[in-house]
């Protein structure tokens, strides 16, 4: 009788001891957050990655995208200054990588530079609608030199004025003889050519801007339009 009574206290106190140890809860899954790369993306209005195929003009250009970039800031180019604008944004922009913000209308460069302020401060556009206290100093640093539309032969102006032309003078009375014909072939414009930064300095020409004699793209290396500048140490 006594060891029946031992095994039933024992497997009671077997089952209690069971029921009062912890059973495992697997802990429920926390809610991942969504972040932007979880997200789907959207395309941002500004985005590097296209480049510029081809130059309609001096304030709009063509990406590799198939659409058309119109520069806000600056004006339609005019017809005295209206090939060196688009030299310029053919030296500049072609076949560069950009960024162009379709919602501001901005045009910058892989460098951050901004193609409506490098434009204005070069000479190659005016401003147009009201600019920006940067497009001011921008514009008005290239007047003061004067340089670009602001140079001659444009001088600020879209168009050169055309003065109605003075009445051809009256015929010589007849000769008996003819008058000698001399003819002179002007001479072709002397070409300037430097083949280093070196030899701009030695001619004391440092640094050249964009649309002065010897200025070549090879020599700007950051492409802002002044070439062989003291503090890059170009060569």
């Amino acid at each position: 009788m006594g060891g029946v009574l031992l095994v039933a206290l024992t497997a009671g106190c077997a089952a209690q001891v069971q029921q009062s140890r912890p059973v495992a809860v697997e802990k429920p899954a926390e809610d991942v957050p969504v972040t932007a790369s979880s997200a789907s993306a959207t395309v941002p209005p500004a985005q590097l990655g296209i480049s510029v195929v081809s130059i309609v003009d001096g304030r709009s250009v063509m990406l590799s995208d198939g659409s058309k970039a119109e520069v806000t800031g600056l004006a339609q180019p005019g017809p005295c200054w209206a090939e060196a604008a688009g030299n310029f944004a053919k030296a500049m922009l072609l076949n560069q990588q950009v960024r162009f913000d379709r919602t501001t209308g901005a045009l910058t460069l892989a460098d951050g530079t901004d193609y409506a302020l490098l434009a204005l401060g070069n000479g190659a556009g005016r401003s147009a609608g009201t600019p920006t206290p940067g497009q001011k100093e921008a514009e008005g640093a290239a007047q003061r030199v004067p340089m670009g539309l602001w140079g001659t032969p444009c001088g600020g102006k879209d168009a050169l004025e055309t003065s109605s032309a003075p009445p051809p003078p009256p015929p010589p009375p007849p000769t008996t003889t003819k008058p000698k014909v001399t003819t002179t072939t002007p001479k072709p414009p002397a070409t300037v050519f430097y083949a280093s930064c070196d030899d701009v300095r030695r001619a004391g020409k440092a640094p050249l801007y964009w649309g002065q004699p010897g200025y070549r793209v090879e020599l700007d290396e950051n492409r802002n339009g002044v070439a062989c500048e003291s503090r890059y140490g170009y060569r």
